[in-house]
Formats: structure tokens, sequence, C-alpha cells
């Protein structure tokens, strides 16, 4: 019996060989029926993207015009000096941020000349109506002179009865008494009062300066009522109401709550030039009074009732892509868009025309993507209702 050997070269060629052959034998396993069917529904359901999609039903709103305004005093006024002279008071109430009232005293100037003129003004008037009573008397002797000599008719010149005279005192009378009247004005010129109730707001001068006649001493505004212009593009016309005029506006913080009212004073009538838009005027009384304090030079946004507009659909800002389409699912669970151009928007919503008419509902999605196909299948599911 002859004996086998092995080399060690043999041994591990056969090895080898067995391994490659138990590897085969797992991937077969692997590629069963059984598992091909699993990596198939895998594949299936990658391929349909789930999107969050919410319900909205057309219906009638009414639209909301906005538009955001810069808060103006109806008066806002800067006293002068109507007469020149040295400044000698000035009150406390003429410093920045001090209320004032209507015809309050806020500055004086020397009035020594004004005073000066006044006198004299008036002993001009004395002298003058002296002159009228004696110019008077004597045309009532010339009269009873006339009358006494027995002359029969009108003299042949009118300074026989001193009618002439008589006028001259009278002018004389006149002008003296309008020359004491402008300098009783001046004398109260020299005196600056607030013209209305307001705040100041800058102070121009100090006491004790020569100041000319037309400089700047105090400025101040008025606090009774505030105004607000509302520039508004063509299309936002469209939206409102024929009767404008009356009605009320809610007044806002940009993106925040009621801070007032404004009721709308008028319609403008004119374009503005360069932005292509048109004014509405709106009013708020006693602005300062309220818990939330309206101030000048805020900048707040304006809302405006509009008109009803039907077939709306009422959704999140959010739905709306940068492209300006609006993407939905359709009843075979597909992803399908339309261009959409809100007629109006309020607190964070969007008004849309439904692009079709008798659809009762829209299954919106909810946070849409750019990467979206049409025709797209997807699985909706439920996040809430729309308007």
């Amino acid at each position: 019996m002859n004996a086998r050997w092995f080399t060690p070269g043999k041994v591990l060629l056969g090895a080898g060989v067995l391994a490659v052959i138990a590897l085969g034998v797992v991937a077969l396993g692997r590629s069963s029926p059984s598992s091909a069917g699993s990596d198939a529904s895998v594949d299936l359901d990658d391929a349909r993207r789930v999107v969050s999609v919410l319900t909205a039903s057309p219906e009638a709103y009414a639209s909301e015009v906005t538009g955001f305004a810069e808060v103006r005093p109806r008066w806002l006024s800067t006293l002068r000096t109507e007469v020149g002279g040295r400044l000698v008071h000035l009150s406390s109430s003429a410093q920045p941020g001090s209320s004032v009232r209507a015809g309050q005293l806020l500055a004086v100037v020397d009035t020594t000349a004004w005073v000066a003129n006044l006198s004299e003004a008036r002993n001009r008037v004395a002298a003058a109506e002296l002159q009228l009573l004696r110019a008077e008397q004597e045309a009532r002797e010339a009269r009873r002179s006339w009358e006494a000599s027995g002359l029969t008719g009108d003299p042949l010149s009118a300074l026989v009865l001193h009618g002439p005279q008589i006028a001259a005192a009278e002018a004389e009378v006149e002008a003296a008494r309008a020359a004491e009247t402008w300098a009783r004005q001046r004398l109260d010129q020299a005196q600056i009062r607030a013209p209305f109730d307001g705040i100041t707001t800058e102070r121009y001068v100090s006491v004790g300066e020569t100041l000319g006649e037309g400089e700047a001493v105090i400025s101040l505004f008025a606090t009774g009522a505030f105004d607000l212009e509302l520039p508004l593009s063509e299309e936002q016309w469209t939206h409102l109401p024929d009767d404008i005029e009356g009605a009320v506006a809610s007044v806002h913080e940009p993106g925040g709550g009621v801070r007032t009212r404004a009721s709308i004073l008028r319609a403008g009538s004119a374009i503005d030039v360069s932005t292509r838009m048109r004014t509405l005027y709106l009013t708020v009384s006693d602005p300062l009074t309220a818990d939330d304090p309206l101030f000048p030079g805020a900048f707040v946004e304006v809302r405006v009732s509009g008109r009803t507009i039907p077939n709306l659909l009422r959704l999140p800002e959010g739905v709306l892509t940068r492209r300006g389409r609006i993407w939905f699912v359709d009843s075979d669970g597909a992803l399908q868009s339309f261009a959409a151009t809100p007629a109006f928007t309020s607190e964070g919503a969007i008004y849309v025309p439904a692009p079709e008419e008798g659809r009762s509902e829209w299954r919106v999605v909810r946070y849409p993507l750019e990467s979206y196909m049409a025709g797209q299948a997807v699985v909706p599911t439920s996040e809430d209702t729309g308007g």
C-alpha cells in the first residue's frame, strides 16, 4: 500500500475552493424570492413622498387693504418773533418735550419801545378827537351866522360852513385810531403765545438775546389729532368700497396688535408721479391720551376693510412658493400646482382666488418644495383645515 503525501500548497488551494463555494451558497440564500420582494417594497415607499396637506374650501371673504403710513401731527408750527427786541422772558414750557396749552405765554420781547409807541398813538387820537370837536363847533357857528344874515341858498364855497374842515378832522381821527390799533397789536406781538394745545419740540433762543423780526423761537406740534397718509396702488383701490369716507380703519404696530382706530377723511384725487400711487387720508383723535399712546413719527400698519370677494381660498402665507405657485394633491394622489396672486393678505393668511369654480375642497400642500414635479405620486397626510 503506497502512502500519498499532500504538500502545503495543495492544502491551501483546497481550502480556498471550499471558501468560494460557501460564499456562493450564502449569496444564493440572500437572493431568495422573499428577499427580492422586500427590496421592491422599500423602493416603492421611497418613490411615494409623504406630504402634509390642509383642506381649504372656497368662500366669500371681505377684502382687507393693508399699507404703511407715518404718524404726523395735523398742526406743526415754528413760532417766530413778530417784533424785534431783547428777549426778556422764556417760559419753562419752551423746553423740548414740555406740554403747552393754547394761549399760554411762552416768550416775551422787551416792550419798552412798543409801550411808548402806544402812548404816542393814544395821544394822537386824543388830539384828533379834540380837533374834530372844534371843527364841528365852528361849523355850527358858521351855520347860525349864515342863517342870521338873511341870505338864501348855499354859499359859493363849502369853506364858509366849514364842511371841508370837519371832513379833514374826521379823517385825522380815523388815522389816529388806526395808528393806535397798530401800536397795540405790536405791543401784543412782543408776547409769544402757544397757538394750540401741543408739545414743544425745539427751542432756538435764550433769554437775553436780541432778536430780529421773523426770527425762530420755538417749534411745537398740536396734540389734538394726528393724521396718516396711506399710499395705495391702483389694484388696492379696486378693493375699496365707493363710500370709503367716514369708515374706520385699524392701526397696528408692524407685525403687532391693534394700537388704535383711525377715521378715513377723504380719498386723494391725484396720483404721485414718482410712485404711481394714490393717497388715502386718515385721522386719529386724541392719540396721546390712550393707554398705548401713538407718537408723531411712528411707522404703523393700517388695515382698511374693503369689498367682499367670492370664491377665495384662505391659506397660510407659507403655501405660496417663491415662484408664485401653490401645490395641491389631486383626486389621484398626484401633485399639481397653479399660479396664484393673492387678492389680499391679512394677519399671516393669504386669500387666493380658487382656479376652478364648483370644486368644494382643495388639498393644499402645507410646506411645498422647489423640487416638486407635476404628476408626482405622493402620500398626503392631513394637518389642519383652511378657510
